[in-house]
């Protein structure tokens, strides 16, 4: 082991830069491009599939993961720099720990920032390009809310730091979330339904319970680094009215879907699994205090209200 190497890095065999970038993108995280694909499918159970739409939403979906990743590699970034990161991945398996590049030295400060700085022109110019091929016929302010997304996601953890401020952090997730559904649809068709303000609230909601596991778990690294997430600021009792408050929501925002929209309300039982591996999440994380199970049981939910969702969009369109 060189002088310059950490134990970690020295314990991990060399890795194809790429592998390290996509480590740092958090791209096993695919989760935000079923946002995207719900917005697609409205899209089409509306009619609005058509001409240069296609295309367009082909540019979305790009924007989307580049944003995405950009947003990631920043974050990495300020916990490597303010040391949140060591102290949340101290004492964890190997197989953990690889997934911070930075830590164990697979890629350097000056690497990160330059793929965030990539990414993020990368998404501005391809959230452009999908407005172009609509010929500008995007309503203003969806054009204000799509590019209010890279400005406030690259903000989650340094410029303005949303997330080392009350509800920052829960705020940007939820309002990142909402718009990788609401913002496809409404460039495209130029106003916005029902049904998709309700489904970008349910997929706001799930990233937003996803992101609450993890920061439960990371609780003391958050604190010394004087991250308010809810988790640091709320007593442990207080959290966890919160997550149960969530989980409400979820179950009141699928009800309302289904019964005050032109979905079936019979396709109600394809949520149901998704709803019980919330109940599920709620007892690891909450009663068990098994918080990555908890994690990953959310993120086992959202595959599962992904395909319910449109399962019904495709085989029961609305009348």
């Amino acid at each position: 082991m060189t002088a310059t190497q950490t134990p970690v890095a020295a314990s991990i065999r060399p890795r194809p830069k790429m592998i390290s970038y996509l480590r740092l993108a958090k791209a096993r995280v695919y989760h935000y491009v079923y946002g995207w694909a719900l917005g697609l499918l409205l899209l089409r159970s509306d009619g609005f599939l058509s001409g240069g739409t296609p295309l367009a939403m082909a540019f979305m979906l790009v924007g989307t993961l580049a944003i995405q990743w950009s947003a990631s590699a920043a974050d990495d970034v300020s916990g490597f720099l303010n040391g949140s990161d060591a102290r949340n991945y101290a004492g964890r398996p190997l197989v953990t720990r690889v997934r911070k590049p930075l830590l164990t030295g697979a890629l350097t400060s000056p690497e990160a920032i330059g793929f965030a700085v990539v990414t993020w022109i990368g998404g501005i110019l391809t959230i452009s390009l999908a407005a172009g091929v609509l010929d500008w016929r995007v309503p203003l302010p969806a054009m204000v809310v799509a590019f209010s997304v890279p400005a406030l996601a690259v903000q989650y953890s340094c410029g303005l730091k949303l997330s080392y401020r009350p509800l920052g952090l829960e705020s940007t997730i939820f309002f990142t979330g909402v718009c990788t559904v609401l913002v496809p649809y409404w460039f495209a068709a130029g106003t916005v339904s029902r049904e998709t303000l309700l489904m970008s609230a349910l997929f706001g909601l799930w990233l937003l319970l996803v992101v609450s596991y993890g920061n439960a778990s990371d609780r003391a690294g958050d604190a010394a680094v004087s991250r308010k997430t809810l988790a640091v600021v709320l007593p442990p009792l207080a959290f966890a009215v919160v997550l149960h408050v969530l989980v409400a929501v979820n179950a009141v925002l699928l009800v309302l879907l289904f019964t005050t929209t032109r979905l079936n309300a019979g396709f109600i039982v394809l949520s149901a699994p998704a709803v019980a591996l919330q109940l599920a999440q709620l007892y690891y994380g909450v009663y068990r205090r098994q918080l990555r199970k908890a994690r990953f049981l959310v993120l086992i939910s959202i595959d599962l209200g992904f395909l319910g969702l449109a399962t019904a969009l495709l085989t029961g369109r609305p009348s």
